[in-house]
């Protein structure tokens, strides 16, 4: 019988070499030889930095980086010949819960803040697939139990997996029985030496984002003017939860960095605004689908009205919002029931109905975004030296934002997550 030999494998552990840190034994792995670089080729390049197309352009990855665009291919390169196709930058969602549970509304789908952290990591790690599905690589969760959402910005950071890179606000700070205090932290009362602790063990634990709930229940005016000012002096930025006219005045002008859920019609918060450089991430479209019945059979009539009047705020806010010129971002809401990633397109679609060109929209989904949230050195635009996070797109996204659903290739830091190609992929 003829025994059949395999070649060898790319790499193997190494025997020869044995480190003893710690009195412990532990095999070297060599690592296995980088790809050739992957040149795409004939396509046409969404540039959101000059708001432009790069007609019939090239993009060249290597390590999982941008190596140029517009070039021809490097010799040794793996040739993409993508003719009539679209390449856009990756997206950027605002506002998700990565370690809630989108469908806990639905039959056979439980959820609860007091579930043992493993399951809540394994909820993460299914929103965090369906979040690359659809071609976000950059999230900001604005708000969840801490252990879960350390674990999952630790493996983030490690490099050992495929997945969007995370910005975190860990639990927020809320009123006393106030909205959000089932899952996050709250201040019996407000005095510096606290808060300065708070702030502290927050930033210490890796998140960027401090998150404050003024909403339905308000904070004093002196009292989030104080938290405002005691983060910003940590570095921490501020996201403020409003949807009601004095909630959102007084987010505005205690100088939150990005007000959640809200727009604004009022001459003068405008203006504070615009002297601030106030951000808003409304989440419109989580506004709508949280009324639809097959979500309102599972609320309370008290959490109903809220969900009508927020939803009404926000329908007449709109026109004065959007003629005011303030910076808008897109975010689902994604972990939140009923809300997806999925729905990142539909919110998409409602930057559009208020008057966005398709580019533009694109232009807030991903470098804007990428900016407020001081990531735009590695994401948020198809250039050089930035990330290789691209969505390869059959028809043109500058005519509707509804091109970015169903993409032929996603590709996050130059790895396929999502890969319709067929045989076209070498």
């Amino acid at each position: 019988m003829k025994i059949r030999t395999w070649p060898e494998p790319p790499y193997r552990a190494r025997t020869d070499k044995i480190s003893r840190e710690s009195g412990v034994q532990s095999l070297l792995v060599t690592s296995p030889p980088l790809p050739p670089s992957l040149h795409l080729q004939a396509v046409n390049v969404i540039d959101v930095v000059n708001t432009d197309v790069l007609w019939n352009s090239s993009v060249t990855i290597d390590n999982g980086c941008i190596t140029a665009v517009g070039s021809q291919p490097p010799r040794g390169a793996t040739v993409l010949d993508l003719t009539g196709h679209w390449v856009s930058p990756g997206l950027v969602d605002m506002h998700a819960h990565l370690t809630f549970e989108p469908r806990a509304h639905q039959y056979g789908a439980e959820f609860g803040f007091d579930e043992d952290p493993s399951v809540t990591l394994i909820r993460g790690i299914r929103n965090i697939a369906d979040a690359m599905r659809v071609g976000i690589c950059l999230i900001r969760d604005m708000g969840g139990r801490r252990r879960p959402l350390a674990l999952l910005r630790a493996a983030a950071l490690s490099g050992q997996f495929v997945m969007p890179e995370l910005t975190t606000s860990g639990e927020p700070l809320c009123l006393a029985g106030g909205h959000g205090s089932n899952f996050g932290q709250t201040l019996a009362e407000i005095s510096a030496a606290r808060l300065e602790e708070l702030c502290t063990h927050h930033r210490l634990a890796g998140h960027e984002w401090l998150k404050v709930m003024n909403g339905p229940e308000l904070w004093a005016d002196v009292d989030l003017d104080h938290i405002v000012k005691v983060c910003h002096a940590q570095g921490l930025k501020i996201a403020i939860h409003a949807f009601t006219p004095d909630g959102i005045r007084a987010a505005v002008n205690s100088g939150a960095d990005t007000v959640e859920h809200a727009m604004v019609s009022d001459a003068d918060i405008i203006k504070t605004a615009r002297t601030k450089m106030t951000t808003f991430v409304p989440t419109y479209y989580c506004s709508w689908i949280s009324l639809r019945p097959r979500f309102l059979y599972t609320q309370s009539d008290s959490e109903i009205a809220h969900l009508q009047y927020w939803r009404d705020y926000l329908v007449a806010a709109r026109q004065d919002h959007i003629a005011s010129g303030l910076p808008t971002l897109p975010g689902t809401d994604a972990g939140c029931s009923p809300c997806t990633f999925d729905d990142y397109f539909d919110e998409l679609l409602e930057f559009e109905h208020w008057g966005y060109s398709p580019i533009e929209t694109i232009k807030a989904a991903s470098i804007k975004a990428s900016e407020v949230l001081g990531r735009a050195e590695k994401f948020g635009s198809i250039n050089p030296r930035k990330w290789a996070n691209l969505m390869v797109l059959k028809q043109s996204p500058t005519e509707t934002t509804t091109a970015l659903r169903n993409p032929d290739l996603v590709l996050l830091r130059g790895s396929a997550v999502v890969n319709n190609l067929g045989m076209r992929w070498t």
